[in-house]
This record gives structure tokens, C-alpha cells and sequence, in this order.
């Protein structure tokens, strides 16, 4: 198995939540299903963030605007997952809120409590179950109790809900929006030490076109499968954070971007453009467009030895 196969994209999370449903191991389908909302929150709210009561922006440690992670799970849950969640189709509204369900995330994450927590501190409270044969448990449910917001849930069906919801989400906008920044490279350092290379040689490609970028990264898994394709270079910036790669290969019009993270260290930079940048610096390398894969590879191999 090759490391780049080892890494962890969105769609993989929900094909480990599937995996984890058809091996009855509902623990883990479940906690990673409450995830979901918190990564499409991020993606398609990037506006929400923490403010002070002057209205300030609040950073996060790294000095970004630090995200206002529970009303982009909220809204996310409402705006597109919400409509799986109900009774019946014709319900006005679903059983299960964005609010509800960022309240059983944290407390099934972070806390693992509201189960059994009849002593009046909270307003909902959840009950687990499976083989319930609806998403909500229904016919079991004493209508008292469901009036004071207990709630029965089927883990099956709430984790197989939440994975359509995503799944459909990202149909939907994968070509839009850069779910890239959600991906988690895992190493296998078993190949790593077997093949006797360098696990910090990374090949960071920021491009624009998708579909332009993938072709790089394909040509380019024969010298690093440690190659990250980003389109532009803030998404670039939040995933390798204060790591750099060994190579930054970039396209002519990212050299019109602001905030080049390129520019900060000694990093070879190699520019595909049609028409030759003019630059002072050594560590430009201009590469022409079209371009020989032999030569790009050739390159690429170059700077990282």
C-alpha cells in the first residue's frame, strides 16, 4: 500500500462510518458520524467566526479568525441535514435539530453523558438504541416523555442518515468548495523504511484548476507520493500550518496571490506559466507550459535530493 493511498479524505470518513455500521461496532460509527457537521460547518460557513463583545475577531493560536465551530454545526445540521431526520416526509419539522444534535455531540465526544440524566439539569435528553426499525424508536417512545424532550434514538439509522446528508453535500459542491483541507496524510512507514526515503519530502502544488492539479499529482506519485494539491495558497498555509515542504510547485497566477507562503523560507519554488515570469530569485524555477512529464519529474527529483 503506498502512503498517498493510507490518507484520510472526506469521502473516506463516511465509508469508515458505513464500515463501522455493517460490523455493528456502533460506538465508533457513531462518533464519527457527529463529526460530519463539523467539517461541512467549516466549509460552507467560513464567515462564522469568534467575536469579542466589541466585535472583534478572536484568533485562534495559529493568529487565524478561530471558527465558530457550534453555529457552523448548527446551521449545516439545519440547512441540509435536517430533512432526513424527520418522522415522515410530510413532518414539518424533524425530530432531530442542528441544536439537538451539536448538544448530543458534545456530550457523546467530549463528555459522555445525557443519557442517563433525568435530574433535570438539561432540557433533551437522548436514549441510544439499535434495532429500533425507525430512525426514532417511535412506537416505544411514552408521548409524556417525548414532550420533555427525551429523545430515542437508533444509532444505526441516525449515523446511516447523516452519511446520505454528507454524502449528498459533497456531491454537490466537491467541485466548488476545497474539502482538501479536511484530508489527513497518513504515513506508512513501513514502505517508508522499506523504500529507504525521505518522509519529510513533500511536493506542495497550488493550482487553481482542480482537475489541472490532480494531473500534476498524478504525474508526480512516481518521485513523492507525498504530494498535496491545494488551489490557493491560504488553503495551502491552514493545512501544512508552520510545517514546510520540500518543493512548492505553483502555477503563474498564484504569483499574484496575496499571502504566498512560498515566500517565507529558502523552499524551491517551480512556476508553470506560458510566459516567463520575471524573477530575481534563485529559488524560482521556471518550467513551460505545455510541459514534458519526463522533464517536470526530472526537475521535482532534483530538488528534493
Amino acid at each position: 500500500m503506498k502512503q498517498g493511498d493510507a490518507s484520510f479524505t472526506f469521502l473516506s470518513r463516511i465509508g469508515e462510518i458505513e464500515r463501522n455500521l455493517q460490523d455493528e461496532r456502533w460506538q465508533s460509527a457513531l462518533a464519527l458520524a457527529l463529526t460530519l457537521p463539523d467539517i461541512c460547518g467549516g466549509i460552507e460557513y467560513p464567515e462564522l467566526v469568534k467575536r469579542y463583545r466589541d466585535g472583534r475577531v478572536m484568533p485562534d493560536r495559529n493568529g487565524e479568525p478561530a471558527r465558530d465551530v457550534g453555529n457552523q454545526y448548527v446551521r449545516w445540521f439545519d440547512e441540509y441535514a435536517a430533512e432526513y431526520f424527520k418522522r415522515r416526509p410530510d413532518d414539518r419539522v424533524p425530530y432531530l435539530t442542528g441544536q439537538r444534535c451539536w448538544q448530543l455531540r458534545c456530550e457523546y465526544l467530549h463528555q459522555n453523558r445525557g443519557f442517563v440524566n433525568e435530574d433535570g439539569s438539561e432540557e433533551t435528553y437522548f436514549h441510544l438504541g439499535i434495532n429500533c426499525g425507525t430512525s426514532v424508536c417511535a412506537e416505544t417512545l411514552d408521548d409524556s416523555r417525548q414532550e420533555k424532550g427525551h429523545i430515542r434514538l437508533d444509532i444505526q439509522q441516525m449515523c446511516f442518515r447523516m452519511c446520505v446528508a454528507a454524502r449528498k453535500y459533497y456531491e454537490k459542491n466537491c467541485e466548488t468548495k476545497d474539502f482538501s483541507l479536511y484530508h489527513t496524510p497518513v504515513l506508512d512507514f513501513v514502505q517508508w523504511a522499506s523504500r529507504g526515503e525521505d518522509i519529510g519530502k513533500t511536493v506542495a502544488v497550488v493550482c487553481s484548476d482542480r482537475d489541472y492539479g490532480r494531473g500534476i499529482v498524478s504525474v508526480l506519485r512516481s518521485v513523492s507520493s507525498l504530494t498535496e494539491v491545494f488551489r490557493n495558497p491560504e488553503s495551502a498555509k491552514v493545512f501544512l500550518q508552520k510545517k514546510r515542504p520540500a518543493v512548492w510547485i505553483i502555477t503563474s497566477e498564484m504569483l499574484e496571490q496575496k499571502n504566498q507562503p512560498w515566500k517565507a523560507d529558502n523552499v524551491p519554488v517551480i512556476v508553470l506559466s506560458g510566459i516567463r515570469p520575471e524573477m530575481e530569485s534563485k529559488k524560482y524555477t521556471w518550467v513551460p507550459v505545455p510541459f514534458s512529464i519526463d522533464a517536470l519529474r526530472t526537475i521535482v527529483r532534483e530538488r528534493l535530493e
